[in-house]
């Protein structure tokens, strides 16, 4: 992340996040191996710790070594988050997007920054926005580039710095959005949890604060405008993005839908039939064929003794790399950068060879983001076979039917509250006029039923969800497998 972190922040993050890893009294020389510095260094370090740990974290240093105490209901992300906000490039882009129009004298008058430090912290944040396709203009402050890399640029820092990411939403509600994203769910058959939709949420709200505010998107190119259309001719989602714009009196472009369709991919998300699956593959075969040629060739090369759902596999991989396409940028996103973990999610064996596709791939312009993403991508595959892997050891996902003697208000109740607690993988309410389904829940036992039914209070209670609890655990408890 050279660029975005100073290289101290930088290596005093890695410290904790090593901290973190193991609940222990850490020696100091094994510190200083596993983050590549001195003793000296460490010890500055730790001084420096003390001061920027939130309140109630405790860095605990003694003859013996160095160990970390924290909250339970706080992790990482959130030291991150603190750390990301501070960065100098986090504050020169949130006063550019909140088009404050400043120059870099004045901005560094504002924020009590002497001109000779500014331009020395700068060095770092020109070579990373290089890397991405933007440049920094100074008078007054603003990014020279494409739009999908600005938007890029400022999500990747905005969301990050937690909870920054509100200041997306600016003059739109919530409500608007997620009426929007629901529409896609049901359109595209598709799941996001709820933690997913706000990530979703983000980019729907950074896209249309930026179109209000006149900064239209770039042409999108041949391969994202194709994918579109067949997802429009199959589903008709720009009736989704005509009714969006007509509710915040704003013109949303072919474009605009286009970038904004395209931003799920780096969200994730769930397929929720086989169908919806099949069409994914078949659209990504059609129109963007450079993406399924890596992912086939990918997919090919792994060993076939291992059992998994082939269909959920290859999905993951298409979505994995059509990331790349939504955003021409040769990397992912910081905050995936440097929380990923060390450890080998595949077999060496498979690692060298998928490393070896990565190679003979890249040697084309199309696929050179496989270089900066080397560590990320081996990992996100590593994740996507053990997923399907262990999907394929599960019965089939559980489906749901709700019906309530109290109406719309309790089946509402009870399906939000079904759909925070779980997973697509695990169980899909379906509609009344779904011709099956493996169970009912109720609050009035329905009479001449062949079909399992689970009978609620009126309001439901902790025991009636600790009851759907254990029915989903005996429906689908197996032994899990890894690759």
């Amino acid at each position: 992340m050279n660029g975005i972190l100073e290289k101290d922040k930088e290596r005093q993050l890695l410290v904790i996040k090593l901290l973190l890893s193991d609940h222990k009294i850490w020696d100091r020389q094994e510190i200083c191996k596993l983050v590549n510095c001195s003793k000296k260094t460490l010890a500055r370090d730790l001084k420096n710790l003390e001061h920027s740990l939130p309140p109630n974290w405790s860095l605990i240093n003694t003859i013996e070594g160095i160990s970390l105490e924290k909250p339970f209901d706080e992790n990482f992300i959130h030291l991150f988050s603190a750390f990301f906000s501070e960065t100098y490039l986090f504050r020169l882009c949130y006063d550019i997007y909140d088009e404050k129009k400043l120059s870099l004298a004045a901005w560094c008058q504002e924020n009590f920054v002497s001109q000779a430090t500014i331009y020395r912290k700068l060095t770092p944040v020109h070579r990373y926005l290089k890397s991405i396709h933007l440049q920094l203009e100074n008078k007054p402050l603003d990014l020279i580039g494409k739009e999908s890399q600005i938007r890029f640029l400022f999500y990747d820092l905005f969301f990050n710095a937690y909870p920054a990411h509100d200041i997306f939403f600016i003059d739109i509600t919530w409500e608007i959005i997620d009426r929007f994203i629901e529409n896609i769910m049901r359109k595209l058959d598709i799941y996001f949890s709820p933690a997913a939709k706000i990530q979703y949420a983000a980019w729907i709200g950074l896209s249309l604060t930026r179109i209000k505010r006149g900064y239209p998107i770039d042409i999108r190119d041949t391969r994202t405008t194709k994918t579109w259309r067949i997802f429009n001719e199959n589903n008709d989602l720009a009736t989704c993005f005509q009714d969006l714009g007509d509710e915040l009196q704003i013109d949303i472009s072919e474009a605009e839908s286009i970038f904004m369709l395209s931003c799920m991919f780096f969200c994730s998300k769930s397929y929720t039939s086989e169908t919806s699956k099949q069409k994914r593959i078949e659209i990504c075969q059609k129109a963007t064929p450079v993406t399924f040629r890596l992912v086939d060739t990918i997919f090919h090369a792994l060993p076939k003794e291992v059992g998994w759902d082939e269909t959920d596999l290859l999905v993951s991989l298409i979505d994995t790399f059509s990331v790349f396409h939504a955003v021409e940028s040769p990397l992912f996103l910081a905050q995936e950068r440097f929380l990923i973990k060390e450890e080998h999610v595949l077999s060496p064996d498979l690692e060298r060879e998928i490393a070896r596709i990565f190679q003979m791939f890249s040697e084309e312009p199309l696929y050179a983001y496989l270089r900066e993403n080397h560590d990320v991508l081996m990992y996100r595959i590593g994740i996507s076979i053990q997923t399907a892997i262990e999907r394929s050891t599960r019965p089939d996902i559980l489906t749901a039917k709700i019906f309530s003697q109290n109406g719309f208000l309790w089946e509402d109740l009870v399906k939000k509250t079904i759909r925070s607690r779980y997973s697509a993988q695990q169980l899909i309410i379906v509609k009344s006029g779904h011709p099956q389904a493996d169970f009912i829940i109720t609050d009035l036992p329905l009479p001449h039923s062949d079909i399992p039914q689970i009978v609620w209070n009126t309001n439901p209670t902790l025991r009636d969800w600790q009851m759907l609890d254990a029915y989903i655990e005996s429906r689908t408890h197996q032994e899990e497998e890894l690759l």
